[in-house]
């Protein structure tokens, strides 16, 4: 069977469109997504999610520390070589100066923001969406605008691509159904998430970032109703990548929206919850080592701020403190001298920037990894352990 037929195979019964593309004018057949806005959605969706005690740890936020997978086009797999240690050292204000890890922190700082203005704005408009795009694709000279190109997903032109997206001229009408539907106030918030993410992602409607603009949709409105979630797409590192995909473009054909939702979802919260439950209890194995280096000890208010610091900021130095804190030279010091007498810090020079001292936190770090050993492992290895 040739690569057209089997394409035609795959989107049999799915609405098309052919157009002509590049210099040769071969012909491309373009996915049409069905519009939402007229759609009788019953998708039947419940999950079972946050059921559990969940501790509170210093300034610590388990989203926070997961943007780094979610935050950008190389950090779900490949930019697991940028240890935390490199990243805690960038953000510390010390000076340290290494690119991959600026480039890392930057894109989870900017997630974390896209994450706080689709919080903000539980009703989305056009400019909005936009503005997300642009922040979550910032070294993007077109983000934050409507494509205007033809694109495809897969392969290296769109007559050998898995999937053709819609041609450009169709995606302002398919986004402005797209916003009818998750405005919504009928529908209820993990259809709209689901739904609305996998048309998204469907319609790639800009020219780079759909998938971080969609992953962020996604989260801030499965959020709306469970709270914090380990983000479904985490899943994807246990999984075949074609189940996540079969999971997008289930909603390319509108009789599944009258049928249960794809198995992926359920499966990928499910195991999203029960990693929850795993690192909530790493991290209260972590808050009672520290305990133990304080031996009863009262620490002062700042020694205790400090502290809570430490969850988010493993690694510390004077002029980091000042701009988290507002605390001069010498309040600084008094609070890391606290920590260093009851071992939960240590002082380090760096030879980059050249004599500079820093204070680090060893057990934080091990906590840390544990945390992330956690979303690699398998959970039957889990099970074995």
């Amino acid at each position: 069977m040739s690569y057209k037929d089997q394409y035609i195979e795959r989107y049999a019964g799915v609405e098309t469109v052919e157009r002509k593309h590049g210099d040769k004018q071969e012909t491309i057949i373009c996915i049409i997504p069905p519009t939402l806005a007229e759609q009788e959605i019953k998708l039947e969706i419940a999950f079972d999610l946050n059921n559990f005690k969940q501790g509170q740890y210093g300034e610590f936020s388990l989203n926070g520390f997961l943007n780094r997978y979610l935050a950008g086009s190389r950090s779900l797999k490949e930019s697991r070589s940028v240890s935390r240690k490199r990243l805690a050292l960038v953000s510390s204000q010390i000076g340290f100066v290494d690119p991959e890890a600026i480039d890392l922190v930057t894109q989870m700082a900017r997630y974390q923001q896209a994450r706080e203005i689709l919080a903000a704005n539980k009703r989305l408009n056009l400019k909005v969406l936009l503005d997300v795009n642009r922040l979550l694709e910032a070294e993007h000279k077109k983000a934050g605008n409507i494509r205007k190109n033809q694109n495809w997903i897969g392969g290296k032109s769109p007559m050998a691509a898995y999937y053709v997206c819609p041609p450009a001229e169709q995606v302002e009408a398919l986004i402005n159904d797209w916003l009818g539907f998750v405005n919504n106030a009928d529908l209820a918030e993990d259809v709209i998430a689901i739904v609305g993410h996998n048309q998204l992602l469907n319609i790639h409607p800009f020219a780079d970032g759909n998938g971080r603009t969609g992953r962020v949709f996604l989260q801030s409105r499965l959020e709306q109703k469970y709270g914090d979630i380990i983000h479904p797409s985490l899943y994807r590192l246990h999984k075949q990548k074609d189940t996540y995909i079969e999971a997008i473009q289930s909603t390319l054909r509108a009789e599944n929206f009258s049928a249960p939702v794809h198995d992926y979802w359920q499966e990928s919260l499910s195991w999203g919850d029960r990693l929850k439950r795993r690192m909530y209890q790493i991290l209260a194995d972590g808050q009672a080592k520290l305990n133990g280096r304080l031996a009863m000890r009262a620490l002062s208010a700042n020694g205790k701020k400090l502290l809570d610091h430490l969850w988010v900021q493993p690694i510390v130095c004077e002029k980091g403190l000042f701009k988290h804190f507002g605390w001069d030279f010498f309040t600084a010091q008094a609070a890391i001298q606290e920590l260093i007498n009851c071992k939960i810090l240590e002082a380090r020079r760096l030879r980059q920037p050249e004599g500079a001292i820093i204070y680090d936190c060893p057990l934080m770090f091990a906590t840390w990894q544990q945390l992330d050993d956690a979303i690699f492992l398998k959970e039957e290895e889990t099970d074995a352990a």
